[in-house]
């Protein structure tokens, strides 16, 4: 018998909440659930309350993910057994909140389920096993690996999804394919894919790279972080007004001007990823990165980036594009990112405006 929370191939359910939760396995359950999409999605509780299925509702967002969270959880849940399962029912603030949990009640629950509520999380956070929470304005400072059993997609719960949602979704996906595979991402920009069919082809690029790297000991894995070195320090910064995806689409052109300046990313790649990326709103995506900075010091960037996970001795240590569908990581000198901080400051690609 495997440890809780250890690597497994994630199993993907597709259909009504109704119907995946009637299927689910009899003994003590808990749901943390997202509140509001208790409230928009009444057949979600009275589908668990049918199964007998304990909820504990929460509020979504970044505040939620915090050590004390996860204690009043398990006061709550207290007299349930350690070989309980435990189902996530929301974005991946919530996400990762039950993941923290899952892995940390009683040494670990029985059963995990991940039933992401946003586009964003289909394709990104409920693939993976990671779960974080925050510690003194630290994003994801203390965190685990804990691998879902299963994960239910159940399109009903993306219909109440804003578009300033599904484009969070859009970029996660985008960065995928534009680092992982050069086929998909041409494939993706010809003929841009429905939301469904996007979820099914993100997640599957996502888990290939998990399969070969699931606890991030070999350098595969690290991948994923493209954009959200900076889109760490855009969320931050911002005090998490700005959305997690929204955060790593900007982080990405971030990452494209590093790349630029340290003469590891074609400017050609840059150009087509931005235009792929933003479309039309281009323009406007630089506006929101000079608005997000405008009163950030280079001080303050320093100290956020010396607590990143990735940094190596304070120097942040980024994703890069060499190409599409490829990619390297590069240790970037304090001189670089404050030279491109004041170009984005001025709404400029790196390179823009001098002279």
């Amino acid at each position: 018998m495997s440890a809780p929370g250890s690597y497994c191939r994630p199993r993907d359910r597709w259909g009504t909440f109704a119907e995946s939760c009637a299927e689910l396995s009899e003994g003590p359950a808990l749901a943390i659930a997202d509140a509001r999409v208790l409230r928009l999605h009444r057949r979600v509780g009275q589908a668990l309350k049918a199964k007998g299925v304990r909820v504990l509702p929460v509020t979504a967002g970044e505040s939620a993910k915090s050590l004390a969270r996860v204690e009043a959880l398990a006061r709550a849940a207290a007299d349930l057994p350690r070989g309980a399962t435990v189902l996530a029912i929301g974005g991946g603030t919530v996400g990762d909140l039950a993941t923290v949990f899952a892995h940390l009640f009683k040494r670990g629950v029985g059963r995990f389920i991940q039933v992401p509520t946003t586009a964003l999380a289909a394709v990104d956070s409920s693939v993976g096993g990671k779960g974080a929470v925050n510690v003194r304005g630290v994003k994801n400072a203390l965190g685990v690996f804990h691998f879902a059993d299963e994960a239910w997609l159940c399109p009903e719960l993306f219909s109440t999804l804003s578009e300033a949602q599904r484009r969070e979704g859009r970029f996660e996906a985008l960065k995928m394919a534009v680092t992982l595979d050069a086929r998909t991402w041409a494939a993706w920009r010809a003929h841009p894919p429905a939301e469904q069919a996007l979820i099914r082809e993100a997640r599957a690029l996502k888990d290939q790279v998990v399969l070969r790297d699931p606890y991030e000991t070999k350098g595969l894995r690290v991948v994923l972080n493209f954009g959200h070195t900076f889109g760490h320090v855009l969320e931050t910064v911002t005090g998490f007004r700005l959305r997690h995806g929204e955060a790593v689409g900007l982080g990405m052109l971030c990452a494209l001007d590093v790349g630029c300046a340290l003469r590891a990313t074609p400017r050609e790649v840059t150009e087509e990823v931005e235009t792929t990326i933003f479309g039309a709103g281009r323009g406007e995506a630089r506006a929101r990165l000079a608005r997000a900075l405008q009163r950030t010091s280079a001080a303050q960037v320093a100290r956020l980036l010396a607590a990143d996970k990735k940094s190596s001795e304070g120097a942040p240590r980024m994703v890069l594009l060499h190409g599409l569908g490829r990619w390297t990581t590069a240790t970037v000198d304090r001189a670089t990112w404050e030279h491109c901080l004041r170009a984005w400051k001025q709404g400029f690609q790196w390179g823009e405006g001098e002279g």
